[in-house]
């Protein structure tokens, strides 16, 4: 068996290192809300935020299905439910923690959709902003790095584990004899 190739290690770029100690901090991105003068602060979301949006977009999608088994669903109900997301969706971004969450994510929701009417257009910068402060790649690692400790994956047993180990024991005699074979052929084909 070849040699493997280490895998060659880069330092990090400037911005992946921003990027790195924005996610550390917890470093706020001030997102202006297009035609109003207003600003909000979009932080990298927690657990309880994802939960929120997660809970929020299973039940749009639970109503979805109803709606659709229904035929006298009038087009206005799926408009103004669909700006009802949005504005949820971009109070849950801006809300970072359990405690707002819990307190102010009710009214807050509301205030954006029946008080300053965002529309989509002008949700648009802190939906976008929202889904780049979702931190997936500490979630890929922790879940890669948990798959091994679940007690319900098949594990080998003694023989099945030997009888690995032998199969690679009369793999490498037999890989050795392939190249000795090739090498003599291709000395005999180059002394022709």
């Amino acid at each position: 068996m070849g040699k493997s190739k280490e895998p060659i290690v880069n330092q990090p770029t400037l911005e992946e290192q921003r990027q790195y100690k924005s996610l550390e901090n917890n470093t706020p991105t001030e997102v202006a809300i297009p035609r109003t003068k207003k600003k909000y602060l979009v932080r990298w979301l927690k657990h309880c935020q994802l939960e929120y949006l997660t809970r929020l977009l299973i039940h749009k999608q639970k109503t979805d299905d109803k709606d659709r088994n229904e035929d006298e669903v009038s087009l206005l109900d799926v408009i103004s439910s669909d700006a009802k997301l949005s504005c949820k969706a971009a109070a849950i971004y801006t809300l970072n923690g359990l405690f707002k969450l819990h307190l102010c994510y009710w009214f807050r929701w509301r205030w954006f959709y029946y008080i300053r009417q965002y529309d989509d257009i002008q949700l648009q910068p802190i939906l976008a902003e929202g889904k780049k402060k979702v931190p997936l790649m500490q979630f890929f690692a922790a879940t890669t790095s948990l798959i091994g400790a679940k007690d319900t994956l098949l594990q080998m047993t003694m023989m099945e584990a030997e009888h690995i180990l032998q199969g690679l024991s009369m793999e490498q005699p037999s890989q050795a004899q392939n190249t000795e074979s090739s090498s003599l052929e291709q000395d005999t084909s180059s002394s022709d």
